[in-house]
């Protein structure tokens, strides 16, 4: 039995923070295509390869460039097959969560079929970074009515998949407590890119959206992807966010925290 403290309790940031955000990569390498296709990934079906073979370094150079600290979700058959990016990623400092392990819907998955998946992420992200990791993102963020309840009772303190609310909150699980951390569709650069939505309109769309969630005194959790057909790893798209940074750097009363510092903050 579950119990969703949101709206109906005022959500207090820390003395003199107006908002928050957080800039999240969703790093979605080759385990996206591994988990619809059974074949060679070449040509047309290396995206993912991209991703995680130049656009994770573009992106690491940005966040250097900005001092950003940012949140990686990586599944866990992605994080054992390049464990240059994972060294990469850090050592830069940026904060390592799970999202599962080859890209699994988990909507369509029973209970135990999650419990495997988050098993098999949490081994391979012991065996690849040394400790578990203690927030989530479902993949495409699709979850079923468990999911949250089995990260708690896995030892996760935080999930960053659902997009029900304009502040931070916390679940209450029995003896058990995680924060969710919201995002909603117009944060993501995949569903801009996927209709050809050029660069431009996408920094104009982020600083629209980073805006008004600042006024309201809400939590912005810009989320990219490294990828080359829908991600923000290559070209135009990596500049694309650099006035989205600067935005975050002229806004003082701005909390820029990773999701696992604003997790500690809601669960405090």
């Amino acid at each position: 039995m579950s119990t969703h403290l949101a709206a109906s309790e005022p959500f207090v940031w820390p003395e003199g923070v107006q908002a928050a955000a957080s800039v999240t990569v969703n790093f979605a390498g080759e385990s996206v295509e591994h988990r619809t296709m059974d074949l060679p990934l070449w040509g047309r079906n290396a995206h993912g390869r991209y991703g995680a073979q130049q656009g994770v370094y573009n992106l690491l150079d940005l966040f250097a460039r900005y001092s950003v600290k940012a949140t990686f979700f990586i599944g866990g058959w992605d994080a054992e097959r390049y464990p240059k990016a994972m060294t990469a990623i850090d050592t830069a400092g940026h904060e390592i969560a799970g999202q599962g392990y080859l890209y699994e819907d988990f909507s369509q998955l029973s209970p135990d079929e999650q419990r495997m998946a988050l098993e098999l992420s949490d081994s391979a992200h012991e065996r690849v970074f040394g400790r578990k990791p203690l927030g989530f993102r479902a993949p495409d963020r699709l979850m079923s009515r468990d999911t949250r309840a089995l990260l708690a009772e896995r030892g996760y303190r935080y999930d960053a998949s659902y997009c029900d609310d304009d502040q931070p909150y916390a679940v209450d699980f029995d003896d058990q407590r995680l924060a969710e951390l919201p995002i909603h569709e117009p944060w993501i650069d995949k569903l801009y890119y996927e209709k050809y939505r050029t660069a431009r309109v996408v920094t104009d769309s982020f600083l629209d959206e980073f805006d008004a969630t600042y006024a309201i005194g809400g939590l912005f959790s810009l989320a990219i992807h490294p990828r080359g057909d829908y991600g923000s790893g290559r070209g135009a798209r990596v500049r694309a966010l650099e006035p989205v940074l600067r935005s975050f750097q002229e806004h003082p009363r701005l909390w820029l925290a990773t999701c696992g510092e604003l997790a500690d903050w809601v669960l405090r």
